[in-house]
């Protein structure tokens, strides 16, 4: 009798907590998994990295030999890898701030950038690279690069206004007056934006 109350009791708190698990991922939102409308074609591929190669990469090229001084290592980036959980990780960091904030997460914007002459690793320095940033709707404009960690509920604040603190003296176009009166003396802060990637080739 004791062994098939035993039996029973495993048998209940087994349904019990399947039924509980299916609930949750019943209410997880479900990802679309068909092939995405920006998907492209190998031919449209072809064209873009033709084009890249007999425009861009050129001048990519001379300026990479002209800052190594010596031609060495004259090629510039021409890929950059963000390993998967990578992604996901960052993805969900940024819904996770969104939500927090009531702001409604649109997407991601890239950046092109370049890595300062100063750079802590001599490889990289003045190499092209990529800058992510979460975008929102703020007022009339569709997806804004915007800051989450420092914008206030349900009110997303452009990441320039940060941006602009930190940016160089010898930059005459960048506004460097802050809406923020604490920073002004700031020496650096955290942002949600996300770089640091490996490039084909540095080296």
């Amino acid at each position: 009798m004791k062994t098939l109350c035993k039996f029973f009791s495993v048998l209940f708190l087994s349904i019990f907590i399947f039924s509980c698990q299916t609930e949750v991922e019943s209410k997880a939102p479900k990802v679309d998994d068909s092939r995405p409308s920006n998907a492209i074609t190998y031919k449209e591929m072809a064209g873009m990295f033709h084009q890249y190669d007999v425009g861009q990469k050129p001048v990519l090229d001379q300026y990479r030999k002209e800052f190594t001084g010596d031609g060495k290592d004259a090629t510039e980036s021409i890929s950059h890898f963000y390993e998967l959980n990578q992604l996901k990780q960052y993805i969900a960091y940024l819904e996770k701030l969104s939500n927090e904030k009531n702001i409604k997460l649109t997407g991601i914007r890239i950046f092109s950038a370049a890595y300062p002459k100063d750079y802590s690793d001599e490889l990289l320095r003045g190499r092209h690279t990529l800058i992510f940033m979460p975008t929102a709707d703020i007022k009339d404009e569709k997806d804004v690069a915007f800051e989450p960690l420092y914008s206030k509920d349900g009110q997303p604040v452009p990441f320039t206004e940060f941006l602009h603190q930190f940016s160089s003296k010898e930059t005459k176009d960048v506004v460097r007056a802050s809406f923020l009166p604490f920073m002004s003396v700031r020496e650096d802060m955290e942002s949600s934006g996300a770089n640091r990637l490996e490039v084909t080739p540095p080296y």
